[in-house]
């Protein structure tokens, strides 16, 4: 493509791109319309806030009762005392005529007691649960906790054909109601993970006497609880909705509920405790707060038009196009840490003093004042989650329906402590990147030079320099909204940056120094069957040459022997500014081709290093995206698009080993930067493919690690065998081009052919010196052999041009198999042969064509290493 129409290309490109910034940063009018819409929407859903809490002011314990299920195993029919069929609310979803499935309310509410009751062991035969003492529990719950869970239906299956929500709430206009509505559990068991989030600040009130047991202990707080449910047996889908409701610290309960359009449950959760003085403490708590939430949404209408209390997650089309989806109810029981957990080795302790060592470690972990707490120990809860109009329970696996072994319900680590391992993790893989930046410096100070740099892999490189720009962008977009890991994501990304930078350096002198390689790799594409017809012109004088000369084998390769154009034939004329290379050049164009070929096309222009930046961000952008998406898949789909990126990550050494088979070369990489690099690069995958408790908590994938390592191992074994044995060992001849091998095996059957370097040959070199078995003084004539490997091959003695120290070549005798010997391939290492018949020391050679692709004793050109 000519210069000028790259250029053109480009120039469209950044237009498009600029309008494209234009359009998203600039929202027309019709956007400013719908934005006021919105604010009139939001300002509606505020007024019914506003008479749903009205109504929570003036509800009272029993309020809300719904019929139970007969004991004659009719799920249809219920008690109905007096004709009365049961008591209900004037909340959306809390009413008769909504048809949510509440008769599993006490279900429910059992099932809550019985963990709470099996969390909190009797003392000396005393159930200390529910009597409103001190427990040695954790007075704040944040934190995020992990496990599994199993479903058990409800007597009656309900689904989107159960319900008419245009009756129900006749002012929505639903969007998805006549089909399965979302979050509807369909899996008998999967994943499930809660990031709970308390409220620092503790309400005391006035607790109730003992005959309203169970109590609450006098004290709560405000929770939220963001909850992802995985349903990997079922539909195999994510399911991530936001929770809201209270905590009572002393009797570790966790109550929460879901909100919405059809489900006022925040305002309808005291009506769902266990008992009246959880009620009656959850009542005052929300009056309080949900009063100053809705103040605060009607000052902010035209800024924050979300509904208060949504489950939804970052869905701004909510709000103007609401679905349906499956409400939850969940009761969760805070765990006491066991006495093995906090060091205590005493076998019966005290209560008190396990809850002063609990109140102690939770003191140094909000306000760190260095006192010896010891290890934090983890984070358990048991939970129950209901769905009132899908009918069913979710109940997490463990203890006492599983055994303890098989599953131990809720488990994970304290807000704090979490945060600390992120910062840990953040600043080790800081390091590890800092280790990658000392690695490239070194290898950039060994490739300093057109020779050395002609020998790396472009691709190999550019894979590193685009998993560190994404590493980078990551880093750099999470900063901006780190608050605790501010200052450990700020050094991770400084030290991303100069990864980035500096290897992108080191691209652009490779990408410069290629340049040409790869324009004459696409000018031989475009040319096709032109080049092909001049390549057997060019090609006929030397089999002609080859033919008169009788043995083949035993010359060069075509690129020495072949013949070089000469002078044009025609008169140089000397200028008047003597300018004479000039005039040679202008007389060598004026001269037509032979045999009447016409002149090649022009050659095209290179790819800039700009444009192919460019597309690097673009991929890397693309791969960003393709993973944060991937977080919604089906797990077995992630898992897989997860894997398939860590395995073309770790192929980085393959395109090195393609370009060491086609050049010829033995190593282009530091064996510390190839070793330290794989070692480096795989450390981060390591702890989320192979560490349980990681901090994301994903899935452990041990087998496809195992996988990928021994991929990664086998390409470090192709680099050393293409070192040691040789670049083109085991691929056949057909597949690579004609290269010069530097260490070729001499034998002795070239000697007429002219074969042997310059100096092994004693016509060559009267005064040639050579190694014998014995003593040299017993032999009285100039050229001695010594036998090797059994008599296969004899050493020769020759001083290195560069060096001048002495140099031993096995030469292999006449008739004899040039592999016979094991010892014989590593020791063709030790000398290198220049296609003018000049022989060095394999490490002299090497450190000068570092600087010079020319021969040392006659300048003639060498093919590149």
């Amino acid at each position: 493509m000519p210069p000028q129409q790259q250029q053109q290309q480009q120039s469209a490109l950044g237009f498009v791109l600029f309008i494209l910034m234009l359009w998203v940063i600039f929202p027309d009018s019709e956007n400013a319309a719908q934005s006021l819409i919105v604010s009139d929407l939001a300002a509606e859903r505020l007024k019914r806030c506003w008479s749903a809490l009205d109504v929570l002011n003036q509800t009272r314990w029993g309020d809300f009762a719904p019929p139970v299920p007969r004991d004659d195993g009719d799920d249809n029919d219920y008690d109905d005392e007096d004709g009365d069929s049961g008591s209900w609310l004037n909340l959306t979803g809390f009413r008769r005529e909504d048809g949510f499935e509440w008769n599993d309310l006490e279900r429910f509410r059992e099932k809550g007691l019985q963990l709470s009751r099996y969390a909190i062991p009797p003392v000396q035969g005393q159930q200390l649960w529910g009597t409103g003492a001190r427990l040695p529990l954790w007075a704040n719950a944040s934190g995020t906790v992990h496990g599994e869970w199993v479903k058990t239906p409800g007597p009656v299956h309900r689904g989107y054909d159960s319900y008419n929500l245009s009756n129900s709430v006749p002012e929505m206009h639903w969007i998805g109601d006549k089909v399965d509505w979302a979050r509807n559990i369909t899996g008998g068991s999967g994943k499930m993970y809660v990031l709970l989030e308390g409220n620092s600040t503790v309400t005391e009130y006035e607790q109730l006497p003992d005959e309203h047991a169970p109590l609450a202990g006098g004290s709560i707080r405000n929770v939220k609880a963001t909850l992802q449910i995985e349903d990997s047996k079922g539909s195999h889908l994510n399911w991530e909705m936001r929770l809201w409701g209270a905590h009572w610290p002393r009797e570790g309960v966790i109550l929460l509920t879901t909100t919405s359009e059809k489900f006022e449950g925040i305002f309808g959760l005291p009506h769902l405790t266990p008992s009246a003085d959880y009620f009656q403490s959850s009542q005052m708590l929300l009056n309080q707060t949900l009063a100053h939430t809705i103040v605060t949404k009607q000052e902010n209408r035209y800024m924050d038009q979300n509904a208060p209390w949504s489950s939804e997650i970052e869905s701004p089309s909510y709000t103007t196009h609401p679905y349906p989806h499956c409400e939850f109810v969940m009761y969760a029981q805070v765990q006491p840490p066991s006495p093995q957990d906090l060091g205590i080795t005493d076998p019966e302790p005290q209560g008190d003093a396990v809850a002063n060592l609990i109140g102690a470690m939770e003191s140094e972990l909000q306000t760190p004042q260095g006192a010896p707490v010891g290890r934090i120990p983890g984070l358990q809860m048991s939970a129950v989650v209901y769905s009132p109009d899908c009918g069913f329970f979710l109940e997490t696996k463990g203890p006492p329906d599983y055994p303890p072994g098989e599953a131990r319900h809720l488990s994970g680590l304290k807000k704090e402590v979490h945060l600390h391992q992120v910062k840990t993790w953040l600043l080790v893989f800081a390091l590890v990147v800092f280790l990658q930046v000392f690695l490239l410096k070194s290898q950039l100070a060994e490739s300093y030079t057109p020779s050395t740099m002609a020998r790396v892999s472009f691709t190999t490189a550019s894979i590193m320099v685009i998993v560190d720009g994404m590493t980078f962008t990551a880093a750099a977009t999470w900063v901006s909204s780190a608050a605790s890991t501010f200052l450990p994501t700020l050094v991770l990304m400084f030290a991303a940056f100069l990864s980035m930078t500096i290897g992108g350096s080191f691209l652009a002198k490779i990408h410069e120094v290629q340049m040409p390689e790869t324009r004459d790799r696409r000018d031989r594409n475009r040319q096709g069957n032109t080049g092909a017809n001049d390549a057997t012109t060019n090609t006929q004088p030397h089999a002609a040459e080859l033919e008169q000369q009788g043995d083949t084998g035993s010359l060069l390769p075509a690129p020495v022997t072949a013949a070089r154009p000469g002078p044009p034939s025609g008169p140089i004329i000397i200028p008047s500014d003597q300018d004479i290379d000039a005039e040679i050049a202008d007389a060598a164009a004026a001269v037509p081709l032979q045999g009447g070929a016409q002149q090649r096309p022009a050659q095209t222009a290179a790819q800039t290093f700009q444009s192919i930046v460019g597309r690097y961000i673009l991929l890397s952008l693309g791969i960003s995206f393709l993973v944060i998406s991937s977080t919604t898949w089906y797990p077995n789909v992630r898992s897989g698009f997860l894997n398939l990126c860590a395995f073309v990550y770790l192929s980085l050494w393959v395109p090195q080993i393609y370009r060491n088979t086609m050049r010829n070369c033995r190593r282009a990489l530091r064996w510390q930067f190839v070793v330290g690099q794989s070692v480096l690069r795989i450390l981060p995958l390591a702890y989320f493919w192979v560490k349980e408790d990681n901090f994301l908590y994903a899935i452990p994938e041990r087998r496809a690690f195992l996988l990928i390592c021994a991929w990664l191992w086998l390409q470090i074994v192709v680099l050393a065998a293409q070192d040691i044995v040789g670049p083109r060992f085991g691929v056949p001849a057909r597949w690579t081009p004609e290269a010069w091998d530097y260490h070729p095996v001499l034998r002795e059957d070239n000697l007429e052919a002219g074969g042997l370097p310059i100096g092994l040959v004693a016509e060559d070199q009267p005064g040639l010196r050579s190694s014998t078995d014995g003593d040299s003084h017993h032999h009285h004539h100039h050229e001695r052999k010594r036998s090797a490997g059994g008599g296969h091959s004899t050493t020769r003695a020759i001083d290195c041009a560069i060096c001048r120290e002495l140099l031993e070549v096995p030469v292999v005798k006449a008739g004899e198999d040039a592999t016979a010997s094991v010892t014989g391939a590593f020791a063709r290492r030790m000398y290198m042969v220049t296609p003018c018949r000049h022989i060095f020391h394999t490490a002299c050679l090497e450190a000068w064509m570092r600087f010079r692709l020319q021969c040392p004793i006659c300048r003639e050109e060498l093919p590149p290493l």
